[in-house]
């Protein structure tokens, strides 16, 4: 591999690493600990919380996509697999916050209980995706 390929997986594996960090901390530290705190007005805090953890896990996705699209084009590594999952992370990530986000604001303060499961689903889904793109970049 080139210097310029193993840039590029570093820069693929550094954005997938810190979008799964920032999964992981949501939602198995930050937002139960804030249900622990603030109990019904914890979904207040976490409504307003979501805009930006996604725009977050957007731009990392887009980083990580672009670094293995690119590796793969210039036959410096092969990407596919990393940026497929890449891609479907941003695609769940976009979904929930172009679509569920504004489902949500428009029910009101009662859409968090609405919209939790499928919010939590989709976190999931989000979170086993950057994951097998970590996996993928080692294979």
């Amino acid at each position: 591999m080139t210097l310029l390929g193993t840039g590029l997986l570093v820069v693929a594996d550094a954005a997938l690493g810190i979008w799964l960090g920032s999964i992981v901390f949501f939602s198995f530290i930050g937002a139960p600990t804030t249900f622990d705190v603030l109990d019904d007005d914890a979904g207040q805090v976490v409504n307003a919380i979501f805009p930006k953890y996604y725009q977050f896990g957007l731009g990392l996705g887009v980083v990580a996509f672009g670094a293995a699209v690119v590796g793969t084009a210039m036959d410096a590594f092969d990407g596919i697999g990393v940026a497929a999952l890449a891609l479907v992370g941003v695609v769940f990530t976009g979904y929930a916050r172009w679509v569920l986000i504004p489902k949500m604001e428009a029910v009101g303060d009662d859409a968090f209980a609405q919209y939790h499961k499928q919010s939590v689903v989709l976190n999931g889904l989000t979170m086993l995706a950057v994951a097998g793109g970590i996996v993928a970049s080692h294979l």
